[in-house]
């Protein structure tokens, strides 16, 4: 019946494409196959693989390895961030008005982006400079060049997995999928550099610290990243036929994207949401950035220890994400959002409380690093809903928007997502590097716990532990005002369903 009925809508004109595309969607969607949405997860990968590096390691290798100082590395990241931001909703804007019956809308920018993205990505981590202002710009170019690239894939990717499906409940567990494969991402970043590269020989005790590691390992990750964006294109290429096309040519200026912004701004949960979310980027940026400086000086966990630390907030995140289809059916998207978060900061800032309590294990025994561990794995549990929640309501978000204004922008709204990912390692780098210079950290003279003062120890864990929940009040303000319930997003699909199921002669 319903090729029939593209048959009868085929010729019409431009103005029934979007009819036409619809019917050829709601046939994909129902037998979309498992290697299909494999394809499209795999893809993550690349994102994580970048962001978890960018990161964790970023600020501690120009801070620490390099000497340069925290508050330099912090402007220097701050800059990237905000060139980063008007680069989101360009991508977003032009993402999402391509028209191309080969490449479609998606699919073009994805294969464009892999190997310029993988070269920046190489030399951000190989500077051929070596003076204070020579790194600040190396890291400022750089680090502009690798966000824009990996932008230039990660919009169109995330944008595309809106439309892979409408249903309110496939989409959460379409995201928890996706944020799976990013967490394998992460783990492999954590296995490559700690297994591999970071380990302790004579000269370093502590790996990290080895200057001359971080090469081979940023080339072994850019081409992790080229082989997973190509296979995801790849992989979802046949899709492309029956993925939307934008109506007419495209047009695009700093006023048509800045246009596009401000009508996806107009929406009410949406401006609530990344305000929120962007704010709650801030502390988990902040604990990511100082986390290699916690666990190898305050907590004292050697290099072969750290690979099992660091895994354990993926690892919870895992079981997370699993757990995420099956919470959102009893829980509200909204409530998961404000909850979540909290629950994170609780697990994170624990046991610098109960360390300062004389409640801790003797530091540097296996007691306490599993002690460490368990508090983190919780903690991931608690931080991937809060992630696959996003996700899920922005692909809402882009239905009602759809319903009012009679455009599909998956593109904007997900570029927005797309910052707020990018600012959780960039705005906490920025903000890390500059505590750390305030609090005087020893930079590049510290290689162990004793080389640094207990006050300015004590100082770094407040910090990166309870001192995170000055961030986290006004975040949960503004979760409360998004109001796109579950039953309101059936209603919207009914709509939209009954709009889009008009007849020809009525198009």
């Amino acid at each position: 019946m319903q090729s029939k009925t593209l048959q009868r809508y085929d010729g019409l004109g431009e103005d029934c494409e979007y009819v036409a595309t619809s019917l050829k969607k709601e046939e994909r969607m129902n037998k979309l196959s498992f290697p299909t949405k494999l394809a499209y997860w795999v893809g993550q990968v690349a994102e994580s693989l970048k962001n978890t590096t960018l990161g964790l390691f970023l600020l501690f290798y120009y801070n620490q390895v390099l000497g340069l100082s925290g508050t330099l590395c912090g402007l220097a990241i701050v800059i990237a961030i905000v060139l980063d931001a008007v680069s989101d909703p360009v991508m977003g804007s032009l993402s999402d008005g391509w028209k191309s019956k080969r490449w479609g809308r998606r699919h073009g920018f994805m294969y464009a982006a892999a190997i310029p993205m993988a070269l920046s990505f190489f030399f951000l981590f190989n500077p051929l400079v070596s003076s204070t202002i020579g790194l600040f710009i190396w890291l400022v170019v750089f680090s502009i060049l690798t966000r824009i690239f990996m932008t230039l894939y990660s919009v169109p990717h995330m944008a595309m997995g809106a439309e892979i499906t409408d249903d309110y409940h496939e989409r959460t567990s379409i995201v928890a999928g996706r944020g799976i494969f990013g967490i394998i991402g992460t783990l492999l970043t954590y296995g490559i550099g700690f297994g591999i590269f970071f380990k302790s020989s004579e000269a370093f005790e502590n790996g990290q610290l080895d200057p001359s590691a971080y090469a081979p390992y940023a080339a072994t990750l850019a081409v992790l990243m080229v082989i997973t964006i190509w296979l995801s294109a790849w992989g979802t290429r046949h899709l492309i036929p029956s993925m939307k096309q934008p109506k007419g040519a495209l047009k695009l200026s700093i006023r048509s994207v800045f246009s596009d912004v401000m009508v996806a701004f107009q929406n009410h949960s949406f401006r609530w949401l990344v305000l929120g979310f962007v704010i709650i980027s801030t502390p988990v940026g902040v604990a990511a950035a100082l986390h290699l400086y916690k666990g190898t000086f305050f907590w004292q966990v050697s290099s072969a220890q750290m690979p099992f630390l660091l895994a354990a907030t993926p690892l919870g995140s895992v079981f997370g994400l699993i757990l995420a289809p099956l919470i959102g059916r009893r829980i509200q998207k909204k409530e998961l959002v404000m909850w979540s978060p909290m629950l994170w900061l609780f697990f994170t800032a624990t046991p610098v409380c109960l360390f300062y309590a004389d409640l801790w294990p003797t530091l540097g025994t296996t007691t306490s690093l599993f002690t460490l561990f368990l508090f983190a794995f919780t903690g991931g549990i608690a931080l991937a809903q809060l992630g696959v929640s996003v996700g899920s309501m922005l692909a809402d978000i882009a239905d009602e928007h759809d319903l009012n204004t009679g455009q599909r922008q998956e593109g904007v709204f997900f570029g927005a997502s797309a910052f707020c990912s990018k600012a959780t390692g960039g705005i906490g780098n920025a903000v890390g590097g500059i505590a750390l210079d305030l609090i005087n950290w020893p930079t590049a003279t510290a290689k162990v716990a004793a080389d640094v003062p207990a006050e300015t120890l004590f100082k770094l864990a407040m910090f990166a532990g309870p001192g995170l929940l000055l961030f986290f009040i006004p975040a949960v303000w503004c979760f409360k005002h998004y109001s796109l319930t579950r039953e309101r997003h059936a209603s919207i699909q009914q709509e939209l369903a009954a709009r889009n199921s008009v007849p020809a002669s009525e198009v």
